[in-house]
């Protein structure tokens, strides 16, 4: 059975794409609070991020499958770190947000 590969797609609800994460390191760069309890970090909306210096508001959080993405190693996605790398993932976390 193939394993879930995620991509988070962060981008503004006027339309601007403002990133792609892949790993837990391109995550941490959003300055989402932890949690006192286990260290998790939740974004949902009302979840406050903070990417490239700006804070934003997430308004709505979605999961897509789509038919160009069942395949796990499609090419298919760009990599925050280097956006001409394609990386592999079968879906996709879309997370919209408006300035705080």
């Amino acid at each position: 059975m193939e394993q879930l590969q995620t991509r988070i797609l962060i981008k503004h609800i006027e339309g601007a794409e403002i990133a792609y994460l892949y790993n837990r390191e391109s995550f941490d760069l959003l300055n989402i609070k932890r949690e006192d309890w286990d260290k998790s970090q939740f974004m949902q909306a009302g979840t406050t991020l903070e990417y490239n210096g700006t804070k934003y508001i997430v308004e709505s959080v979605n999961f897509k499958m789509e038919p160009e993405l069942y395949e796990a190693f499609n090419d298919v996605g760009i990599n925050m770190y280097s956006p001409t790398d394609s990386m592999p993932h079968n879906c996709q976390i879309g997370v919209f947000v408006k300035n705080a």
